[in-house]
């Protein structure tokens, strides 16, 4: 990185007119230091307030000696607030005598006053002796404002200081302006050695060195077949003046990501641009921006890198594309899967599950009723005389009946029974939860429901009633389903030999629930 250091604090070689105008600042200064060595040109301000402060002390001293003979500790009291208040710099007075006792003082003079180390007065605090003949007796002690600049104000309109200023704005706005104009026309690859701007090009993404004020010092050759524009070059260019790349980035400068790393002193990784250059299709950029540092840890300027990744991003693009359609089409498979398990686990005509789907359900339901001693209660149902619909009206009106059946079975029941075509004209339907006179009710329901509704509901059918008979039985100590099942079958061939169109309720000695 020394190169980089060394590279963004280069400075163009000046020109004639630039030599002379700093030539002429450099006399204009030098004569002024000699005008101020040999006639004083600047005031010393220092020199001035001591020897104000020296001639007001030996006027007060000589009031004082005066009023001290002529009138004693009380006139000198009363004079001390006037001597105060007619010397803007004075701020106490006192008159102490040989013993250390004061014989009279201003107000606020303990204060104010600090005796000087070693009894030499100073610019603030200034002893004059008292004489009575040769003989000392007693001093006079004065308190003063701060000789120098005290506020901001004050050193700001001392003169050096105005001239100072003025040379160094000057300076500066003249130095500002040339290496503007010296950046817009000289090439800093110039001051590079071969091998270094070999190394640049040689990097298979684009490298740019920027400096802090937001100018291109150095480009390699990658990123300049995307922004030369005709030839022209970037180098030295403001990247705000580059309009390929100024259109792909945030309009305030300072959200420049290269400017950002400055600011902070850190890098920045992550941001990206959409590049539109001179041939083919635009660039997707992805930029890493590193600040470079002095020795000092001082901010000299910026490296960033813009990688290519118009390729990755399209081959991405693709993918995901991809990923979407196979999304889609496991979606649709699984969709079908649906279909099909449902298919595999209802009976086509009449929607009801079929045996294999039945005892997966039925045989849980009944292992928890065993386990946990709730009712669980088994209705299997016939459709009467179920071979004269196929063969006085045709399989067709036979699968209406079927279907109608199925249809009054499945709004009778709840969400958590389970029901099935058992086979041919059968259903099956267990309850958990319920007890054999509950679903003895609900067979009833259901037998009466099929006789006043069913027939009603097939075409081709002329005055001819569908009935149906139910056997029920209860779980009493079955042990498996099948003995449920089986139990409740022999209540509904009871029924049949009984005269069908009822329902009989499985016990020690069967009784018929209706006539």
């Amino acid at each position: 990185m020394r190169f980089l250091r060394r590279l963004l604090g280069f400075l163009p070689r000046l020109g004639p007119a630039e030599r002379i105008g700093l030539g002429l600042t450099s006399i204009v200064i030098g004569c002024l230091l000699v005008m101020d060595m040999v006639f004083g040109v600047f005031p010393d301000n220092l020199d001035v307030a001591r020897k104000e402060r020296s001639l007001i002390s030996q006027q007060i001293a000589v009031r004082a000696a005066n009023l001290a003979d002529s009138g004693g500790a009380d006139a000198l009291l009363a004079a001390m607030p006037d001597w105060v208040r007619d010397n803007e710099q004075l701020l106490s007075v006192a008159v102490r005598g040989n013993d250390g006792l004061v014989i009279a003082q201003s107000d606020a003079h303990d204060e104010h006053w600090v005796m000087p180390t070693g009894g030499r007065s100073t610019l603030r605090h200034i002893l004059v002796p008292l004489m009575q003949g040769e003989k000392k007796w007693g001093t006079v002690e004065l308190s003063f404002t701060s000789a120098g600049p005290t506020t901001l104000v004050q050193w700001v309109t001392q003169p050096w200081v105005l001239v100072l200023m003025a040379l160094g704005l000057g300076g500066f706005v003249l130095f500002s302006l040339y290496l503007r104009r010296a950046f817009e026309y000289l090439d800093p690859q110039s001051v590079l050695p071969e091998r270094i701007r070999s190394a640049f090009d040689a990097f298979s993404e684009g490298v740019m060195v920027i400096d802090p004020a937001g100018r291109v010092i150095l480009a390699n050759n990658v990123i300049r077949k995307w922004l030369d524009k005709d030839g022209e070059n970037i180098h030295g260019r403001a990247v705000r003046k580059i309009a390929a790349l100024n259109a792909a980035l945030p309009v305030r400068p300072s959200d420049h990501p290269w400017m950002r790393a400055m600011k902070d002193g850190e890098s920045v990784t992550g941001e990206y641009l959409d590049l539109e250059v001179q041939e083919g299709e635009p660039k997707k950029l992805a930029v890493n921006c590193s600040p470079v540092l002095d020795d000092d840890n001082a901010v000299r300027g910026c490296i960033a890198t813009f990688d290519d990744i118009t390729e990755v991003q399209r081959v991405n693009a693709q993918l995901l594309e991809a990923l979407e359609e196979l999304k889609l089409s496991r979606e649709e498979i699984e969709k079908r899967n649906k279909a099909l398990q449902e298919m595999a686990m209802h009976d086509v005509l009449t929607g009801c599950l079929n045996r294999r789907a039945f005892f997966e359900a039925a045989v849980p339901a009944f292992q928890q009723a065993h386990d946990q001693g709730f009712p669980i209660t088994c209705i299997m149902m016939d459709i009467d005389h179920f071979k004269s619909f196929n063969d006085n009206y045709g399989h067709q009106v036979g699968d209406e009946v079927l279907k109608v059946t199925a249809q009054i079975l499945s709004g009778g029941v709840r969400n958590d029974d389970v029901l099935c075509r058992y086979g041919g004209e059968e259903f099956c339907i267990v309850m958990p939860r319920t007890g054999g006179e509950e679903a003895a009710r609900v067979a009833e329901q259901l037998r009466v429901t099929i006789e006043s509704r069913a027939a009603k509901n097939v075409r081709g059918l002329r005055d001819i009633n569908i009935t149906a008979s139910f056997g029920v039985c209860e779980f009493n100590k079955h042990k498996t389903c099948e003995d449920l099942i089986r139990d409740a079958d022999e209540a509904l061939y009871m029924a049949k030999e009984e005269g069908r169109n009822q329902v009989k309720l499985h016990k020690p000695t069967l009784q018929a629930v209706t006539a």
